[in-house]
């Protein structure tokens, strides 16, 4: 077992791909370390579908969110092998692909606890008034953990 486990939260956009950066740069000489990429999505509503235009038009959308899904599952994968091809074991690499049953920072929140992790990556968005009034994730993360270290990456 791992003495260093660490969660990186991973939605697939260029500051994530910062954090990434920053774990194998900082991490990947450590033997004693395990790094859990972890992703969170909106479950595709299941529908019963009855036959007219309208419930085509809704099927076809559906059918676009079940790919998106599988494509982030694939993109995730690629973050994963990232890791595998700038130094980590495979033994060192979990990912995480779930369901998304809370809000994301809940869901962080949750993993993080469970999962007796004790380092988070996770990287914040420069800019965006409304964060101000509704709560970053990282802002939610940072109130809610204790005894967890929490990296911020920008």
């Amino acid at each position: 077992m791992a003495n260093q486990k660490i969660l990186l939260p991973y939605n697939f956009t260029n500051y994530d791909q910062k954090a990434l950066d920053f774990v194998v740069r900082t991490f990947v000489h450590l033997k004693d370390v395990e790094v859990s990429l972890f992703h969170t999505y909106t479950p595709v509503p299941e529908i019963e579908m009855r036959e007219s235009p309208v419930m085509d038009k809704l099927k076809d959308s559906l059918n676009y969110l079940s790919q998106r899904i599988k494509e982030q599952e694939a993109a995730l994968n690629v973050a994963k092998h990232n890791l595998l091809e700038n130094g980590f074991s495979k033994n060192q690499i979990r990912y995480i692909f779930k369901p998304r049953n809370k809000d994301i920072a809940g869901e962080i929140i949750d993993i993080a606890l469970n999962g007796h992790f004790n380092l988070i990556v996770i990287n914040r968005k420069p800019g965006k008034i409304t964060r101000l009034f509704t709560g970053s994730v990282f802002n939610k993360v940072a109130s809610a953990l204790k005894d967890i270290t929490i990296c911020l990456v920008t």
